[in-house]
């Protein structure tokens, strides 16, 4: 699912015209999502190193992916049928790796490249997230702060994502 911010949102406010998608469903209510429409003036080599062993354009913008933190994560499409064996994430500590599309998942830039071989189709790297706590996504959807879309995989990698908005809003 994506959320879209509805035309109420005030110009230049945090989330004017954002697009996110959610990546997350903690079972204690939180919830986390990545901005998916506002690329940065950054390139992918001048923010992550590590990025380039996932995005392989290293003159690629880096994303804005919410207020909250500043760590790089990418969110990748992987090849069709290519996700078996990458349910958990590779790090220290095991847990279970979002995918909020069947073919879409996020990857910390730390782990491990070689389950990833010849398996990603196309990838973007994101610095920072989106963060709710319990029932406040639902409050404000319900305060029509937010309208709730399907998400695909295109809309997700659109090649102009800053008119991602308006096309999801038809304004």
């Amino acid at each position: 699912m994506v959320l879209v911010a509805t035309p109420r949102e005030p110009p230049g406010s945090t989330f004017d015209r954002a697009v996110i998608l959610l990546v997350d469903a903690e079972p204690n209510g939180i919830v986390a999502g990545i901005c998916i429409n506002r690329p940065l003036e950054t390139r992918v080599v001048d923010s992550s190193a590590l990025a380039l062993l996932f995005v392989p354009e290293p003159d690629a913008h880096a994303f804005w992916g919410g207020p909250m933190g500043s760590d790089p994560a990418i969110l990748a499409q992987f090849h069709p049928a290519a996700t078996d064996g990458l349910e958990w994430f590779h790090l220290p500590i095991q847990q279970r790796r979002p995918f909020p599309l069947p073919d879409v998942g996020v990857i910390a830039v730390a782990e491990h490249t070689a389950p990833f071989e010849d398996r990603i189709l196309r990838a973007r790297l994101f610095v920072g997230l989106c963060v709710w706590g319990r029932g406040q996504l639902e409050r404000e959807v319900a305060n029509g702060d937010w309208q709730v879309r399907a998400a695909t995989a295109d809309d997700i990698f659109s090649p102009q994502p800053e008119h991602l908005w308006a096309a999801l809003t038809g304004q």
